[in-house]
């Protein structure tokens, strides 16, 4: 069995949360709720993502790794 980190979500992850879902409505561009979650972890704890859904791209100051 591996283990792994369980972070947080906080306030500040809430605020880069409603940021990136304002930013991607304004844009027209909305994405799933459940991966604008994973990306303002991501950004939040300053982590690299990998994913294959092109439409993290459409987030800005996510490291992302497609």
């Amino acid at each position: 069995m591996c283990s792994c980190n369980v972070v947080p979500i906080d306030s500040e992850t809430a605020k880069i949360y409603a940021t990136i879902k304002n930013k991607l409505l304004k844009k027209g561009k909305p994405i799933p709720e459940n991966d604008i979650w994973i990306a303002a972890v991501a950004i939040r704890y300053e982590l690299p993502l990998v994913a294959f859904d092109k439409h993290f791209l459409e987030i800005e100051n996510l490291q992302l790794e497609v």
